[in-house]
């Protein structure tokens, strides 16, 4: 296998590299973090990618973060090889996202991808197909370095050919040593099929346990959650009463604050009727029934202030009709006079002299002057009539005033007058006179009638009774005055004691029915608070069902059975093939027999050269994953590898991997790659390693990563010479 390009899109520190490969030794000189381990690990990735061996799920490799591109770029290489004639160019995506890796056949870049199927985990291992080898298998064989075999015991399958045995022997033991690896031995073992199914058995095995609880927490749970719903209901039942109370309660309350406030106002006789029909108690009543009662007694009236009043209203009635009467008499009167005074002035007087009507003038003037002076006297005595309570006197004081008043103007009037009056005018007037007379007659018959009915001879004696009576009755009205002014403050008192009665009952039952509503309300609170704990308590409970509701004890029991069936056929299957490995160990103890001694031969051999003969006799150890053990020709004593000198050290591995190498068959000779594994090498050491390198590169193609200037020095003439091998400067 030679590799002859390699080109690393985006790689570590390299990005857009391009390296071209000569098929013999292929010497990179650079100093320290140049980047030459970088390029042999970009080989690896491109030949095998960046995952592990022999797991059952896709794992990276720790280099992958650590080879990341370090700028922008894609994380891709594309190597070209040539193996059996042919020559291949493979493309390999490495970003995790979008992985792929496609292989192509030259010269026409045929692509060859869909040939090589993929694996259980997705992969299609080209090179691994092409060399028989694993990534582990290839780097432990051709990665000359101071570190142990990776996969030792996966190694001797790969010594077996077909002359040797039968050719189904490598495969079946890698395959053997795949499945043995993948179902594990034993059950603890967590990454191991094996492991998992007897994990998921367990698992099953809980599940089971865990559906019968849940079964049995999902009737627990119906019937607490049926014990929680009869509860609410009755819960919901009394809050609904408790509500229908309290609010009646609130109404009553309500109804006393307007009874309280209508207690103020005054009360009418249809209000007590209302107070007493619409008493809330016994008190109440009771309260009610005696302030009416009192009312009552006060409000009695007085029988004697009412037989007054049965004879003051006739006699009243009278006095207004009798002075009517005196009233229509004193007009009469009048007339009668001024009929009188028009009969007096007809007088014929035609023979008077002259001398005799100048003094009749002034006796005139004189008796004018008299009758207006008594006139004047009797208003005045009418006056205090009146004013004293005697109307009669008053009015007949008033009346003579009057006529007398009348004369005195008619004599000034009539004093010059010489004309007579017709004897006709006299006769009317005296017709005139007598009609007043007989009505003055009349009006004082019925007078006297009037005054008679009350016991009394004229009006005089009338007034003075009526005044009497008058009297009476005003004292016993200002006595009754007095009275109704004791029952009105009696009322009130009345009125005011009952209102304050009525009240502080009314406050009575009013906080009465507030500390009930308090009561209620507590009450319905707690209900509440009871009812959301329930409501709480069912949805968790539901809530609770509805997961283990999905734990059916059926599909757990019938999940556990084929759990059971699946690790069972994993046991047999892992007993077939622990059956099938020991059959082949035969064939193994076969090839430890034949192929051992020439493994041990060859690496005696390699190390006889390179130690120029210090030590000849060396041992692979397949039962330790072929450890290196030495024979120290001096003392002949056995030393284990890491009992010897660091360079020796390094001189054994590198016999161990050539050893093995070049007993694994294989159909053409795989490269061989060295990363500063000279670095503790003395020159004597180097020079005879780098000898035996140069025989190698014969038929191997060999890659030397060095930041010595020894190996370039050493190698030049041969470099300068031939043209199979290439010096590649870095940096």
């Amino acid at each position: 296998m030679k590799i002859e390009e390699l080109v690393l899109g985006s790689f570590g520190k390299w990005q857009d590299a391009s390296f071209r490969f000569a098929p013999g030794i292929n010497l990179f000189y650079a100093p320290n973090e140049s980047g030459k381990s970088t390029i042999l690990q970009g080989i690896f990735a491109a030949l095998y990618g960046m995952k592990r061996d022999y797991v059952k799920t896709a794992r990276y490799l720790p280099e992958y973060e650590k080879y990341r591109p370090w700028q922008s770029g894609s994380y891709e290489t594309i190597i070209t090889y040539k193996l059996a004639g042919k020559t291949y160019r493979l493309h390999r995506q490495l970003t995790k996202e979008r992985e792929e890796a496609r292989l192509f056949l030259d010269p026409e870049w045929t692509e060859l991808t869909e040939l090589y199927l993929e694996d259980r985990r997705k992969e299609r291992n080209f090179i691994e197909k092409h060399t028989g080898l694993t990534r582990s298998l290839f780097t432990d064989l051709t990665w000359i370095r101071r570190e142990p075999l990776q996969a030792a015991e996966h190694l001797i399958p790969t010594f077996t050919t077909a002359e040797e045995a039968n050719p189904a022997v490598q495969q079946i033991l890698a395959e053997l040593d795949r499945e043995v690896a993948l179902i594990g031995k034993k059950e603890r073992a967590e990454n191991t099929l094996l492991g998992k199914a007897a994990t998921k058995v367990a698992q099953k095995e809980q599940e089971k346990e865990n559906a019968k609880v849940a079964w049995r927490t999902i009737s627990q749970l119906t019937l607490q959650i049926a014990e929680a719903k009869e509860e609410c209901q009755q819960l919901e039942l009394r809050r609904s009463r408790l509500q229908q109370h309290l609010e009646r309660s609130i109404g009553q309350a309500k109804v006393l604050q307007e009874r309280w406030q209508r207690s103020h106002a005054p009360v009418s006789q249809q209000d007590w009727e209302w107070w007493e029909q619409t008493a809330h108690s016994e008190g109440e009543l009771a309260i009610h029934q005696e302030a009416r009662r009192g009312l009552t007694q006060v409000n009695m009236p007085t029988v004697a202030v009412q037989q007054m009043d049965d004879q003051l209203i006739p006699l009243q009635h009278d006095y207004e009709k009798g002075a009517q009467l005196l009233k229509q008499r004193e007009a009469l009167h009048i007339r009668l006079a001024t009929l009188a005074v028009s009969a007096l002035s007809s007088s014929p007087r035609r023979s008077a002299s002259r001398s005799t009507r100048q003094d009749n003038q002034a006796k005139r003037r004189r008796g004018a002057a008299l009758m207006w002076g008594g006139a004047g006297i009797l208003s005045v005595l009418g006056l205090i009539g009146f004013v004293s309570g005697h109307p009669i006197l008053g009015g007949i004081s008033a009346t003579v005033a009057l006529l007398l008043f009348g004369f005195g103007v008619f004599l000034l009037r009539v004093g010059g007058s010489t004309g007579g009056v017709k004897q006709t005018a006299d006769q009317d007037a005296v017709q005139d006179s007598q009609k007043v007379q007989e009505e003055i007659a009349s009006i004082d018959a019925e007078v006297t009638t009037l005054v008679q009915r009350w016991g009394a001879s004229n009006w005089d004696t009338f007034l003075e009774r009526r005044e009497g009576l008058l009297k009476s009755t005003n004292k016993q009205q200002s006595e009754q005055l007095l009275s109704e002014m004791a029952k009105t403050k009696q009322e009130a008192d009345l009125s005011a004691s009952w209102g304050e009665a009525l009240r502080n009952l009314l406050d009575q039952e009013k906080n009465a029915l507030e500390t009930e509503q308090g009561k209620l309300r507590i009450e319905m609170a707690g209900i509440e608070e009871r009812l959301q704990e329930l409501r709480e308590q069912m949805a968790r409970g539901s809530g609770e069902m509805v997961v283990h509701e999905s734990l059916s004890l059926s599909r757990a029991t019938d999940e556990l059975e084929e759990a059971q069936v699946a690790l069972r056929q994993l046991q047999n299957k892992r007993d077939a093939l622990q059956l099938a490995r020991e059959m082949l160990q035969e064939a193994v103890g076969e090839w430890r027999r034949d192929s051992t001694p020439a493994v041990n031969q060859q690496a005696s051999e390699i190390i006889e050269h390179i130690t120029g003969g210090a030590y000849r006799d060396v041992r692979l150890d397949p039962r330790d994953g072929f450890a290196v053990r030495l024979l120290a020709p001096t003392k002949q004593m056995v030393l284990e590898q890491d009992q010897c000198s660091t360079g020796t050290i390094d001189q054994l591995y590198l016999a161990q991997r050539l050893a093995l190498m070049h007993h694994a068959k294989q159909a053409e000779p795989l490269p061989l790659f060295f990363d500063d594994h000279f670095v503790h090498y003395d020159e004597e050491r180097l020079r005879r390693t780098l000898d035996y390198v140069t025989m190698l590169a014969q038929e191997h193609q060999v890659f030397l990563f060095t930041c010595h200037e020894r190996e370039l020095r050493m190698l030049a003439p041969l470099l300068r010479q031939e043209e199979r091998h290439a010096v590649h400067r870095i940096g």
